[in-house]
């Protein structure tokens, strides 16, 4: 005979607040932001604000493609 009862484990405590994991978003090389801006011709109007302000990374080497 198969046991139909509920499972007699320990539920698990899970926190009571998410904390964000990022104070300030991470921003994007100039060469991807500019990909972007492209593409804003497919992503919906009410979205192109958000993708606009994207933050820049700064100019100093920090080119987050990948390619030294």
């Amino acid at each position: 005979m198969v046991n139909m009862n509920r499972s007699s484990r320990k539920s698990i405590g899970l926190p009571l607040e998410l904390c964000s994991p990022r104070q300030t978003p991470k921003g994007l090389s100039k060469k991807k932001h500019d990909h972007l801006l492209m593409l804003l011709q497919w992503i919906p109007q009410a979205f192109h604000d958000f993708y606009k302000n994207t933050p820049l990374l700064g100019q100093q080497g920090d080119d987050d493609d990948g390619e030294d």
